[in-house]
Order: structure tokens, then sequence, then C-alpha cells
């Protein structure tokens, strides 16, 4: 007896890389069974939990950029409290989200003043700006974002979410941004200083010393022109003598021979593998103290941006649709939710088939409901339905009689002559389940999100609710799943994109 619904699994697969202790063995396992507990409360958007284990991990590695991004993404998405909290079964205490919106843009803000060239981090600061309705700072750090990675989708999102918002208002609240300390009226260039190329010009003639030479690379550590992390660095076979073809290098650079990202990542390199001995672990210690002033002025120009809120009463809107999608969902649950109907392709009318008398193929027609998408909704999955559409038109199949089929679609407004019924759906379908669908006829429900990325319930990206409609119409025309990973039917899909997960 064949299931009447099937259903689509998926993996979903969160690898935080760490880059933290390397010296002592010990210190590996204990950040590995810190980042194993703190990954199963994240993903089920128990976030106070998880924040409590990254506040001990940064007790061990203070200056690890990757546990502040981990940690402000937590508490962005525990603004937008946990997964249960958009049950509305569920009771959950009101949270003060404005204070854990600053909390989330100071964890942002210390990863990037550790590495400057985190995607992450400045999408996460961007999006906490967005929160607090400062948009064109917003703006900033998301085409900082761009400026490292061109390609990427989620930032692109930001964007355009950012350029709907400033369409849909008055330019008003656009135009009284809280005024920013004359430290943070421009991102840190970060650029390299005269001094250190001409130091490396002369240090290669051998007109001055190595240690003359590492002051500079050690200004350019403690700087962040060079991103290091003291624990990182293989303190074995150090012998503290600089190898004599660093210094051809060193001139070539000083000339121009050689850009400065080549360079400095051959020097990082160097010093990680201790070819090249700095002091890194007082500079560790100084980027400790240094974050902590920096992160505390930075903490009052938040604290100024929540007091302008309250007297302006400014209106803020968040930049990313996933929540305002969820809050309405619940809103209207019996518009979207047809899982009464799974189990009842009885109630469906019969597709009409027919032969065709030119082909000899049998024509099977089926006429398809499409409901509406949830309001607020920014990504049309209606017309990319017609590719899924176009897909299975296009396949020839074989019949118990040999002869070949084909089938056609077409869209009903009437419930009651439709064979396929489609909905849209953003609660839980059960873990790694995407999607639901009669066989042959009946009710087809596509998830246009998941809570498998971050805990909180984000939105797929276009490409990824096409896939999984497509799958899912298969098993609607009567297919079951294939064994082949190339194949649409396979029951697994391996590459799902979010459209505003930041840790997509």
């Amino acid at each position: 007896m064949i299931e009447n619904t099937i259903k689509l699994f998926t993996i979903f697969l969160l690898t935080a890389v760490l880059f933290v202790g390397s010296a002592f063995a010990q210190d590996m396992d204990e950040l590995a069974k810190l980042l194993a507990e703190a990954q199963e409360p994240f993903l089920k958007g128990e976030y106070e939990k998880a924040i409590k284990i990254y506040d001990e991990m940064l007790k061990i590695y203070p200056t690890d950029s990757k546990i502040f991004e981990l940690k402000g993404v937590a508490l962005s998405n525990l603004r937008l409290e946990s997964t249960l909290a958009m049950q509305p079964q569920q009771n959950v205490s009101p949270r003060d989200q404005s204070n854990l919106n600053k909390l989330s843009i100071l964890e942002f803000y210390k990863a990037l003043e550790i590495n400057p060239k985190s995607v992450l981090a400045l999408n996460g600061i961007g999006l906490g700006f967005g929160n607090f309705g400062e948009y064109s700072e917003a703006e900033r750090y998301f085409k900082k974002s761009l400026e490292i990675e061109a390609d990427n989708q989620v930032t692109q999102n930001y964007l355009i979410s950012l350029e709907k918002l400033k369409k849909k208002y008055s330019l008003s609240i656009f135009e009284n941004p809280t005024k920013k300390p004359d430290f943070l009226q421009k991102l840190d260039e970060r650029t390299i200083p005269y001094w250190v190329k001409n130091n490396a010009g002369w240090w290669s003639d051998d007109k001055i010393s190595d240690v003359d030479f590492i002051t500079g690379i050690e200004y350019l550590i403690k700087n962040k022109i060079i991103n290091l992390s003291s624990q990182n660095i293989n303190k074995e076979n150090s012998s503290g003598v600089i190898p004599s073809w660093i210094k051809n290098n060193a001139g070539w650079w000083s000339a121009g021979k050689i850009p400065d990202e080549d360079f400095l990542s051959g020097i990082k390199y160097l010093i990680e593998n201790s070819i090249i001995k700095v002091n890194a672990q007082t500079d560790s210690e100084l980027v400790q103290k240094e974050l902590e002033r920096k992160a505390w002025n930075f903490e009052q120009y938040l604290k100024n941006i929540q007091n302008d809120i309250k007297n302006q009463n400014r209106y803020v809107e968040n930049i990313n649709p996933s929540q305002y999608v969820v809050i309405k969902y619940w809103k209207d649950y019996q518009k979207w939710n047809l899982k009464q109907f799974l189990g009842k392709s009885d109630i469906f009318p019969d597709r009409n088939v027919w032969v065709d008398p030119e082909t000899d193929r049998y024509v099977i027609e089926y006429q398809v409901y499409i409901n509406e998408q949830p309001a607020g909704l920014p990504i049309d999955h209606v017309s990319s339905l017609e590719n899924s559409f176009n897909i299975w038109e296009e396949v020839e199949y074989d019949t118990t009689d040999g002869k070949k089929a084909v089938v056609t679609f077409d869209t009903t407004n009437l419930k009651a002559e439709a064979n396929v019924w489609v909905t849209w759906v953003v609660r839980n379908l059960g873990e790694g389940v995407l999607g639901h669908a009669n066989l042959g006829k009946g009710v087809v429900e596509v998830a246009i999100g998941s809570y498998g990325c971050d805990g909180g319930f984000q939105l797929f990206d276009a490409d990824t609710v096409e896939l999984i409609m497509t799958h899912e119409l298969g098993h609607s025309l009567g297919l079951g799943h294939s064994d082949n990973p190339d194949k649409i039917m396979y029951p697994t899909i391996s590459n799902l994109d979010y459209a505003y997960c930041l840790l997509n």
C-alpha cells in the first residue's frame, strides 16, 4: 500500500569554524565541547541558553571574531523571539527588543573590529541599524559587505528590502539619523602607513635591523591591518630567524611590485607558522582591552539612537521580511493551512485524460488552484510556479498499456474544479520536512522557509522554493522517490539557500 502523503526530507547542517586554540589539545577539546553544547539550543531557537555558552567560550578566547558573530546572530534572533514564540499556542514572556537589538549590534561590532572583512558581521550590524531605523547607516554597511563579496545574495536582498522601505514611507524618517561620534564618521580604512612600507624597503637593503622591520609588522597586527589570532600561532619549530628570501618580497612590496593584499597574506601565513616571530600574545591582550574601550564608546552611540527613537517617535520596520510573513501567516492560519485535506484525495475531481489522435499519446489535463501567498512575502513564487509546470510538461511518461503520456497544467480560480490545490506553508511541517503532496491528485504544500538555518524562521530564496515545488508536483502526478541524487524526485535536498539568513 502506498502512503498517501509523501514527505520531502532535507538535512540541515550548521558548521561553525572557529579560528581558535592550537597550542594545547585540551583547549581544542574544550572549545569543541562548548561549541557542540551551543549548537543544539541555537538551532532549537533556545538562544538564551546558547548565549550563556558563547560567553563561557569568550572567557577562554576573548578575541575570537567567530564567537562574537554567533553570539550576535543569537541575540538578533532572540529579538524576534525563539522559534516556539512564533507559534500562537506558546506562552512566551515579552522581551525588550530594542535592548536585544543594541546588544546584537555590539557583538557584530566587536567581530568587525577583530576581522574587518567579516561579511557576516557587516550584514549583522547593517541589519541591526536597519532595525533602529538608521537606514542610511544600514545601507553603508551592506555596501561595504558587497565590496568584499559582490555576489552575496543575502546582502543584496537586504539592500532591496531597504530600498522598498524608502519608497514605502516618508523620507523624513531617513533624514534625521542620530549624529555619529567622530570616531564613527566613516568605517576605519585601516590603511598601511607609509613608514611601514618604507621600513620594508630599508630592511630589504639591510639598512635597518630585523627588530625594526618586526616593529612595523606588529603595528599592522595591532591595528588589525593584518588580522591574526595569537592562539592560532604554531609555536613549534620557531627559530626566530627570518629567511633571507622574505627580504626580496619586502623590497618588491615597498617598490609597489607586489600588491598589499598578497604581501600581507603571506606575512600572516609566515607568522602563524612561526617563520616570522612576533609578540602576538601581547597583541592579543592589547586587542582585548582596546576592543572593550571601543565597544563602550560604540554602545553610547547606540544608546543615543534609542533615545532619539523615543523622542522622535520614530517608526521602525524590520528590513528582514521573514518576521512579518510569519506574523501575518499565524493571524490567518486557516487561509494557508490545508493539511486537513491531505488525506482526502477522494474529494478532488479526477483528471481529464484523452488520447491525442496525432501522436497516439495520452494527454493528462490538470486543473490547478493556486492559493495566494502570505501577505508581505517579498518573493513571487506564484509566477515561478509556471517553471515547475513546464518541467513536467516537457516529459514523456510510460503507461501500463504501452502508450506514452504527457501532462498539461491549467490554472483555475475555483477549488471545486481543481485536481490540485497548491498552497504556501510557513508552519513547521516536521523536522527536515519541506513539503507534502497527495499522490495523483490533491493538496500540494510547499514550505517557503524554515527554521533550519539559525533556529529562527527565515525565507528560502526563489530557486529553493521552485525546487521544492517541482518535486512535490511530481508526487501530485503520481511519481515516487528516485534513488538517483541527480534527479528532481530524490528525497533529499542538499543545496538549500535562504534569502535573509545571516548564516546562509
